[in-house]
């Protein structure tokens, strides 16, 4: 298998991270490193965490290892939005059945009940609330995005329901959006801090590493991981969870196209700023169209705002395009928050999302290199169910849901130049953004 030439980077300074409880905590060092391990876990975001405590649950005498390239919870799992959603979330086109939709349910809300458990049992601190989602729109043209996410719903079973603007403003305490869906199974998280919070409490079998990247992984009947810093690791099976990077281990061909979009934290807000938002609970709300703004208020009473799309031809994108950046999050943080536009970005970052052209995971096997990434813009849940199961199916053990995931729908296919790849995914996002209107 080649080396690895792209790695992930830290774009832009995560508020999430610099605000999270467990910023500082120190996993293994790189000196504790063994030589053979029984399985090792390339990538430490929520599908990574899920593998590894999956073989630990399995295997309490067996010895595991993670490896994240960068610090855990900078990399794509901890700078998203925060929502852990329980309902199918697809970003564009969407080759989803009714059937999958409900495997989609079924399996998300296993993953969020198995990961309150975890807080729970162990008592972490976390910043988590079950608060749910709002789906809303702010252009009429827009509502018609609504009804099609409540028919979805009504599909699969699932309770909702419509909130109109008086009511909106009220719950969410802004004016900005005319109509909305709400969602109670949602969970808004920080999910930097979630994700190294659960990774202090892992088994003391397994071992976890971070700023320890992945030069190259060899196949085998025992694979062989080479690190960047020289060391050489053997085991009986690797998951790797490295999303479009999986590219760079030649696990997954012209089948990611991976977005970037920008976020910006605000500071925390003053006792005199913060009666606009009295009676307000913490909220998210991600915008009807997929070209638009998702926008939360966090119960350590900050604002965020996520917006613009970028095609990431190559993972990431420079300092000068996250400062540039500013220019959208603030016009749409001032168009929603007009008492506050006082108010400063003390973070502004980037992240990756993992998207395939039909929103349908990678999720497959090489000889005893298992490997997987999700394709939609809500993948959390997603990730974590994949990792798991990858532990399981590392073990031999089948089930319906194995099953599934292996035979599910593989994503559509991009063109193999890079340089078409980029111009179309380019174009579209324009286009995207274009049509979007008031929604950013």
């Amino acid at each position: 298998m080649r080396e690895v030439k792209f790695f992930p980077a830290e774009l832009g300074l995560s508020g999430w991270l610099e605000t999270s409880s467990y910023k500082t905590h120190k996993f293994n060092q790189t000196e504790e490193i063994l030589d053979r391990y029984d399985y090792v876990v390339v990538g430490c975001g929520y599908g990574g965490y899920a593998a590894a405590l999956r073989f630990a649950e399995l295997n309490p005498a067996a010895k595991v290892a993670i490896f994240e390239a960068i610090r855990i919870g900078n990399n794509d799992s901890g700078k998203n939005a925060g929502f852990l959603i329980d309902v199918p979330h697809a970003f564009g086109s969407d080759d989803s059945t009714l059937e999958d939709k409900k495997w989609c349910v079924q399996l998300n809300v296993a993953t969020l009940n198995k990961m309150r458990k975890i807080i729970k049992d162990h008592e972490l601190p976390v910043d988590w609330d079950d608060c749910g989602k709002y789906l809303a729109a702010y252009e009429p043209s827009a509502y018609k995005y609504l009804d099609h996410e409540a028919k979805d719903l009504d599909d699969v079973g699932v309770p909702y329901s419509y909130v109109e603007h008086e009511e909106l403003t009220q719950k969410l305490g802004t004016r900005y959006y005319k109509k909305a869906l709400f969602n109670p199974g949602t969970a808004m998280v920080n999910p930097a801090d979630v994700l190294r919070g659960m990774c202090t409490v892992l088994p003391e079998n397994v071992h976890v590493f971070e700023d320890t990247p992945v030069l190259r992984i060899e196949d085998g009947t025992e694979p062989l991981v080479i690190l960047t810093n020289g060391r050489r690791v053997r085991c009986k099976a690797v998951v790797v969870t490295a999303g479009p990077f999986l590219e760079e281990f030649d696990l997954s061909k012209h089948q990611f196209c991976p977005v970037i979009s920008f976020a910006g934290l605000s500071r925390q807000l003053d006792e005199r700023e913060m009666t606009y938002f009295k009676d307000v609970h913490p909220w998210g709300v991600t915008a009807a169209h997929s070209g638009g703004t998702t926008v939360r208020f966090t119960r350590d009473n900050r604002l965020l705002v996520r917006n613009g799309l970028k095609y990431a031809t190559y993972f990431t994108c420079s300092p000068e395009r996250i400062r540039r950046s500013r220019k959208m999050l603030r016009k749409a943080f001032n168009n929603r928050f007009p008492n506050h536009k006082h108010v400063n970005f003390e973070y502004v970052w980037a992240g990756m999302i993992h998207l395939t052209m039909n929103s349908k995971p990678v999720f497959g096997r090489r000889g005893n290199i298992f490997y997987s990434g999700v394709g939609e813009g809500a993948g959390v849940a997603k990730s974590f169910t994949m990792g798991t199961y990858h532990a399981e199916w590392a073990n031999g053990i089948d089930s319906d849901v194995l099953e599934y995931l292996k035979n599910d729908k593989k994503p559509s296919w991009l063109p193999p130049s890079k340089l078409l790849t980029t111009l179309g995914a380019e174009t579209r996002l324009i286009w995207e953004t274009v049509t979007a209107k008031g929604e950013i």
